[in-house]
């Protein structure tokens, strides 16, 4: 499989760190075939077990070269899905999505930001046709993962120029996502 291969890829790569004289690496991996406006329990099914399958492999592998602790996987996507199904089995391009998060240093185990506390079209953080509001922008969940990586509290805004745009009150620190901030 597509994500099987990329994993490996990585793994392959990250085993060159010395003789490529890096410290840090970042690495994306695309994968097609989550619009799911039809057939989505399939659609899911095959994919997640995709993924699970390839983080598996990847994980194991850092985890016997030593370097599970250092190492952070973020999932993400480029919009979420509405809550409510369309006419064809499957759901609709929406707003607000989730992401997650896993690796060595990661706290996981739980909900970071705000989940809406009702999910029909009554709901504060719901539009129509179960389209969640964003409660979080994208700069406020890279930020903290940033500074994990090694980016100074100050240089923050460099990487994520919208921060100031967004209460601090409300962001997320590296301490509520990693257990040792030494990256």
């Amino acid at each position: 499989d597509s994500m099987g291969t990329a994993f490996n890829m990585v793994a392959r790569l990250i085993a060159t760190r010395e003789l490529r004289g890096v410290d840090r690496d970042f690495f994306f991996i695309p994968h097609s075939n989550w619009d799911a406006h039809n057939k989505l329990e399939w659609n899911l099914n095959t994919n997640l077990a995709d993924l699970d399958n390839a983080i598996n492999a990847f994980s194991t592998e850092m985890k016997t070269e030593g370097l599970w602790d250092s190492t952070t996987i973020i999932q993400a996507s480029d919009f979420g899905r509405s809550l409510e199904p369309n006419g064809g089995d499957g759901t609709d391009h929406a707003w607000g999505g989730n992401y997650m998060m896993m690796g060595g240093a990661v706290s996981g185990g739980k909900i970071v930001g705000k989940y809406p506390e009702v999910l029909t079209d009554d709901g504060p953080e719901i539009i129509e046709r179960g389209r969640i509001i964003p409660t979080l922008s994208w700069d406020e969940i890279i930020a903290p993962i940033a500074e994990w990586a090694g980016v100074s509290h100050g240089s923050v805004k460099e990487v994520c120029p919208n921060i100031d745009n967004f209460p601090e009150s409300q962001r997320i620190k590296a301490s509520d996502l990693f257990v040792d901030l030494t990256g």
